[in-house]
């Protein structure tokens, strides 16, 4: 089995997020997916399945277990198709478990087109989340995850993650986000419970930005920057129940992998 390590929502090496991404001849059970996503140990492993031209079956794997979205992952898959010649079509459909997902490029951008996560604020916040992050201004539920909004992105870039409380959060990951000085919105993502400390840059978690901010600011359109050590940068766009990622991407590695058993 071929692999590739791309970092996404990045135009530079080493920046963004990196994920790994399979593409699979044969199908392999879930407990040797899971195997290889430890092993790999980044944030996301993406498995790839052709269907037809255009259209692939698309999973994502933590270092501990299977998630239901992921969008670096995305991006770095689409990338890696079409950087290896492996798709032709400008159009990609990945078939997830977040349903139907479309991913595009042009002029060197590429854009996914997501879920909406709607967002609805918590009137009594719980003890949970105010051991783990204090000094908050709102804290919204977001899906499988929550959202807490600081007072400015100093507070976003100068919080010090205590893994264990945000651990006790019931949640798959909490986005910690303020307005941003230079850019629309900051955020960080954190998802202890799922592998996953940091995460350097979080797709899926600006479907809830982006219902979450439009409300404060009243735009559909942003930029957006992640603050976490590595960094990234992507732009998002609300439109209706969708909303549209833009980022880049590079591959940094290639190789295969050769504890795979013999069928």
């Amino acid at each position: 089995m071929r692999y590739t390590i791309v970092d996404a929502f990045t135009s530079s090496k080493f920046g963004g997020n990196p994920a790994a991404v399979c593409v699979l001849e044969q199908s392999y059970n879930d407990e040797l997916l899971q195997a290889l996503a430890a092993e790999f140990n980044l944030s996301e492993t993406a498995y790839l399945s052709k269907r037809a031209e255009g259209e692939w079956d698309l999973r994502w794997f933590t270092p501990l277990r299977e998630v239901n979205l992921c969008g670096h992952a995305t991006l770095a898959s689409a990338h890696a198709l079409w950087s290896q010649g492996l798709e032709n079509s400008d159009n990609i459909r990945f078939h997830s478990r977040s349903g139907c997902l479309l991913v595009s490029r042009n002029d060197g951008r590429i854009c996914m087109d997501f879920p909406r996560t709607k967002t609805l604020e918590q009137p009594h916040v719980s003890e949970a989340v105010k051991n783990a992050v204090a000094g908050f201004v709102s804290v919204a539920d977001a899906g499988e995850d929550i959202l807490v909004e600081l007072p400015n992105a100093e507070a976003v870039a100068g919080f010090v993650p205590d893994f264990a409380a945000l651990a006790a959060i019931p949640v798959r990951g909490v986005i910690i986000t303020a307005a941003g000085d230079d850019c629309d919105i900051v955020s960080r993502f954190f998802a202890p419970r799922f592998g996953i400390n940091e995460d350097p840059v979080t797709g899926s978690a600006h479907c809830a930005l982006a219902d979450y901010w439009a409300r404060r600011l009243g735009k559909a359109e942003f930029s957006a920057r992640q603050l976490s050590p590595r960094g990234g940068e992507l732009s998002v766009a609300l439109r209706d129940q969708r909303v549209l990622l833009f980022g880049q991407a590079v591959t940094t590695m290639a190789g295969e992998v050769l504890a795979i058993p013999h069928r």
